[in-house]
């Protein structure tokens, strides 16, 4: 009986860490779109980081990721780049969390806007400074997983 109580108890587990494997999976699907919103504000093209955002925030709603949801909605909603640039530095801090578990981004820091952002790609392409400076930033971290 004990035999059987802790398989069950290693089945139970198991599902658990099955389920959280796969809910951070789902999370980290997020990274791509989030980089849209970077590159298109760094292209200073609001109109498509708008785009790039609203779709960024559906699928963070689908996986009940509400801070990146509310994040990229206001971005979304952004009148101007200023207001754009001011809401992804809160989105960023959530998608260096999610890069920091999965191998092949960098976490890059921009001194001048005083925030961090993820890329997939070494080159610079600063979205808080856009044409004005996309060179700005160094590299803080590759990430590892």
């Amino acid at each position: 009986m004990t035999t059987l109580r802790a398989f069950f108890a290693l089945l139970s587990l198991t599902g658990v860490a099955a389920t959280t494997a796969r809910a951070t999976d789902g999370r980290l699907s997020l990274l791509p779109q989030y980089e849209q919103v970077s590159s298109a504000l760094c292209a200073d093209d609001l109109v498509t980081a708008s785009a790039a955002a609203r779709s960024l925030a559906a699928e963070a709603v689908r996986l009940h990721q509400a801070t990146i949801a509310n994040s990229a909605q206001a971005i979304a909603k952004a009148d101007d780049l200023v207001t754009a640039r001011n809401a992804f530095k809160l989105l960023s801090r959530e998608a260096v969390a999610l890069a920091r578990r999965q191998k092949g981004y960098f976490i890059l820091h921009c001194v001048m806007a005083d925030a961090e952002w993820v890329q997939s790609t070494r080159k610079v392409a600063n979205p808080y400074f856009g044409s004005d400076m996309p060179a700005c930033g160094t590299i803080q971290e590759e990430t590892q997983g």
